[in-house]
């Protein structure tokens, strides 16, 4: 009785091998492209740089390994993609909750470290920011990231650092502008924030029509870190549930100088339409979501919206931002995006009114499928000046709470702060608890 029974199972398992060859080959069959000669083959690149070796037998020019320029580099609270010729990141992508802007990480416990998953010559290193007179700028901000000391540790890395003007942007209108954008996620279900560097050409110094790029390097050659001239945000609060109306997600993009800028400037006046920026970048954002349509919609709403951020601006402020806007927003509008901001409201429009976060207002984004710009769902004013100095922020003092910026540090080498008391503001990229600087 048993031989019988190992004779059935045997033959069972025969059968199943057949039958389980035979599918996977069919599967393989189905699923695996087979190389025309008449088209180009598409290659895929694995995460951190490393490619599957078979793929290379499909074209015989890969024999010996495709060109690598960039890393893919991987963290607890978000994604980098880091540029080996700039020694910048090129894009760093995080997800935030309200969840994820508590708990026990603190910035205290953190300090600024090089990337050791780079190999040295393309990594940016802690020296390259010696006497620069910029600042170790975060891309994914700290205080996104407390759910974990560990996930607060890994924003410290230079893979997801940018040398950023100090005074007047990294530690004001940049930090506010970040305090803002983090504050969105406790009035969504969730937000998917795209940031990174530009670099932006400006209008030939000679005045012959001509575009020229100018910005400044940092480091020690050939090694150099390109200092950018530009950051963008691209921001995604889901709204899942529908508690915040009937959309199903709200967008926006906002570009600013790497400069000091003004704190009375309306945060609306860095609005600008995806295609712009994605043809400044070279970046395709949030794919998955924003399809032709909505990108149209959402790119109207925008330059909607900026619009009547730049109404609120004195003249020569307008002038200013028009200027440097020029290579990304030219007068002739081409592309896509060719409706120009006709409804745009001005000084005469009623005053903004919000209810713990959201807007109470007409939306700016029509036809958007399911989809609205961020300033139609959420209040787009920036929080005060050295907000966290003001009590009226749940737990922006200590290392615990969310927001924290207790911790002293100083600034660059240009503008380096000289008592205790100013010392002790401290913006989105403190120094360590070491006393290193954040422009060194």
């Amino acid at each position: 009785m048993l031989d019988i029974r190992l004779r059935h199972l045997a033959i069972g398992i025969a059968v199943g091998a057949g039958i389980g060859a035979g599918g996977v080959y069919a599967y393989i069959k189905r699923t695996v492209p087979v190389p025309r000669p008449s088209e180009p083959d598409l290659i895929p690149t694995g995460p951190q740089g490393k490619d599957d070796a078979s793929i290379f037998r499909m074209h015989r020019a890969l024999k010996y390994g495709i060109p690598q320029s960039e890393t893919l580099r991987f963290y607890e609270g978000f994604v980098a993609s880091f540029d080996h010729r700039t020694r910048n990141p090129k894009w760093v992508l995080e997800y935030i909750t309200k969840e994820s802007l508590q708990g026990e990480g603190t910035r205290e416990q953190s300090q600024f470290y090089e990337d050791q998953g780079l190999e040295q010559r393309f990594r940016s290193k802690l020296e390259d920011y010696h006497s620069s007179g910029y600042d170790r700028g975060h891309m994914a901000a700290a205080a996104n990231h407390r759910a974990s000391q560990n996930a607060m540790n890994d924003t410290f890395t230079l893979s997801n650092v940018s040398p950023q003007v100090g005074a007047g942007f990294n530690r004001d209108y940049w930090a506010r502008f970040e305090k803002f954008v983090k504050d969105t996620a406790k009035v969504s279900d969730g937000v998917y924030i795209v940031t990174g560097p530009l670099w932006i050409p400006q209008p030939d110094a000679r005045g012959n029509g001509k575009w020229e790029m100018r910005h400044p390097m940092i480091g020690k050659p050939p090694q150099l870190v390109s200092v950018p001239t530009h950051y963008f945000k691209v921001v995604l609060a889901e709204n899942s549930s529908s508690r915040h109306g009937t959309h199903q997600a709200a967008v926006g993009a906002f570009v600013m100088p790497n400069a000091p800028i003004d704190p009375q400037t309306p945060v609306t006046a860095f609005a600008v339409p995806l295609e712009a920026l994605e043809s400044v970048s070279g970046a395709k954002f949030f794919p998955g979501f924003i399809s032709d349509r909505r990108r149209i919609a959402l790119d109207n709403a925008a330059l909607d919206w900026q619009a009547e951020g730049k109404a609120r601006l004195k003249l020569l402020d307008r002038v200013s931002i028009a200027q440097d806007q020029a290579a990304l927003l030219p007068k002739q509008v081409t592309g896509q995006t060719l409706v120009a901001a006709t409804s745009s409201s001005s000084s005469n429009d009623a005053p903004l009114v919000q209810t713990s976060g959201i807007v109470n207002r007409q939306p700016k984004t029509v036809n958007g499928e399911g989809a609205v710009h961020l300033c139609d769902v959420v209040a787009c004013q920036m929080p005060p000046e050295k907000w966290w100095g003001i009590g009226g922020d749940s737990g922006s003092k200590g290392s615990s709470g969310g927001g924290s910026r207790s911790l002293q540090r100083q600034g660059s080498n240009r503008g380096r702060l000289r008592n205790s008391q100013e010392a002790a503001i401290v913006a989105e990229v403190p120094g360590n608890a070491n006393g290193q600087e954040d422009a060194q």
